[in-house]
């Protein structure tokens, strides 16, 4: 049998959980020195609880012990594994856990295991997961799974918005400047990810005139695929993820949507109120709506 493992960045919902079993390895949150596993024992809600009273969460990657206890999971089952996880140019994750499975690849030469560096997170890697799990109930072999993965990282598109640019500033991606400015212009930030790295597109006046935007994106880059399954993830709003949610629907003609709720991790970093959408931008040889 194959597992997939996955960590705390990767949205996942019930239309995952009820329907397959998949593994998460929690990154950690530490909030006023009290140190916390993501979706373990701190939730977003309550990370958004701390971050409203000016609190400043610090995040880290996953810990030896966390991964080690899903590989030996896997290991006393007889299972091969794969591990999709987050992306490598925004966390040591991939690399810290790459090092340990390579160990345990030399102690174990029989059972096949791999982590593959998803290049990105949240419903992107959601999406990703979901076809991984739908491949593993088909009985694909392996090194097949592996492939399609591969392809499938290279053409997950993102698009996102966060309601304020405080975050961003904060963790550099803009000048505090901008982020002062912007915050008081009402200026919105409108993002994507490029070979791993979360990429300032564009700024736009207005939250009407940004989710305008994100349509009219989503409905041109799935063109040539619309007949699949479009993920929105969103911090602390669900109303904006319901409405954007609407708006595709009209949009994309055959799409299904699914809705994630951001993890603890990636909200810290992102903030409150952003939306953003997930979707293939060319159609993978195995794919299931």
């Amino acid at each position: 049998m194959i597992k997939l493992i996955v960590d705390s960045t990767c949205d996942i919902n019930e239309l995952i959980t009820d329907n397959y079993e998949i593994e998460v390895i929690p990154l950690g949150i530490t909030i006023d020195e009290t140190s916390y596993l993501d979706g373990v024992d701190i939730d977003v809600k309550t990370v958004y609880k701390y971050m409203k009273e000016g609190k400043i969460p610090k995040t880290s990657q996953v810990s030896f012990e966390s991964v080690s206890r899903a590989i030996e999971k896997c290991i006393s089952n007889n299972d091969d594994f794969i591990y999709l996880s987050f992306s490598s140019k925004m966390s040591g994750t991939y690399g810290f856990a790459k090092k340990i499975i390579d160990t345990y690849k030399e102690k174990y030469p029989q059972r096949k295991m791999e982590v593959i560096d998803s290049k990105g997170g949240a419903g992107g890697t959601g999406l990703i997961a979901l076809q991984v799990l739908k491949m593993i109930e088909r009985k694909l072999p392996f090194d097949i799974i592996i492939k399609h993965i591969q392809f499938m990282v290279e053409h997950i598109t993102y698009y996102f918005t966060i309601s304020d640019l405080e975050c961003l500033s904060k963790g550099g991606r803009i000048s505090r400047t901008l982020g002062y400015v912007g915050n008081a212009l009402n200026i919105k930030p409108y993002l994507t990810v490029d070979d791993g790295k979360i990429v300032l597109s564009k700024m736009i006046h207005g939250s009407k005139k940004t989710v305008q935007t994100l349509i009219k994106d989503v409905y041109e880059k799935t063109s040539r695929f619309s007949n699949q399954i479009i993920g929105i993830s969103y911090a602390g709003d669900i109303d904006a993820a319901l409405n954007v949610q609407q708006k595709i629907k009209e949009a994309v003609e055959g799409c299904r949507t699914t809705i994630f709720e951001i993890g603890a991790v990636l909200g810290s970093h992102l903030g409150i109120g952003g939306v953003g959408v997930f979707f293939f931008d060319e159609k993978p040889e195995f794919y299931e709506i």
